[in-house]
């Protein structure tokens, strides 16, 4: 019995990802290119682990953008991150930026509907001190602010 339920409620599960997202290249402002871009494949990795969304992989991504001619650099606006979506066939975006003011650092990111424009979250982090942090707590917190219902206001990951 207790199998049965297991295997219902993977099912279930699987059945639910049904919305598929794509996580653009972060813009960094006071960070170096390699951290932003380790940091944007761990928010990548986080939004996977959800459950909640079907993850485009980053080589994918590149492939189908670099077939297109386009670069993703800089693209954080919702316009951008619309265009991006559009070309790689996904239902949602997160574009976003990691700064650095002073000794804080500061995750940005943000949730575009790719069929409306619409931002559908948001979530910030902010980390005094070591950039570290960031990569440890700080990626898992943002994906977690992105992935809350907001009508049930449940969460999604532990």
């Amino acid at each position: 019995m207790v199998r049965y339920i297991s295997l219902i409620l993977f099912v279930g599960v699987v059945f639910a990802q049904d919305i598929t997202i794509a996580v653009l290249d972060f813009d960094g402002d006071g960070v170096s290119k390699s951290e932003t871009r380790t940091l944007t494949n761990r928010l990548r990795d986080e939004m996977f682990k959800t459950g909640v969304y079907i993850v485009l992989e980053r080589g994918k991504m590149d492939e189908v953008l670099k077939e297109q001619g386009f670069q993703q650099v800089g693209c954080i606006t919702s316009e951008c991150a619309v265009q991006v979506g559009r070309m790689l066939g996904v239902q949602q975006m997160v574009a976003g930026s990691i700064g650095k003011v002073g000794t804080v650092y500061t995750v940005s990111a943000r949730i575009f509907d790719v069929e409306t424009g619409k931002i559908l979250k948001s979530a910030n982090y902010d980390q005094i001190g070591d950039i570290g942090q960031l990569l440890l707590i700080g990626m898992k917190d943002v994906a977690k602010q992105l992935t809350i219902d907001s009508k049930a206001k449940k969460v999604f990951i532990e």
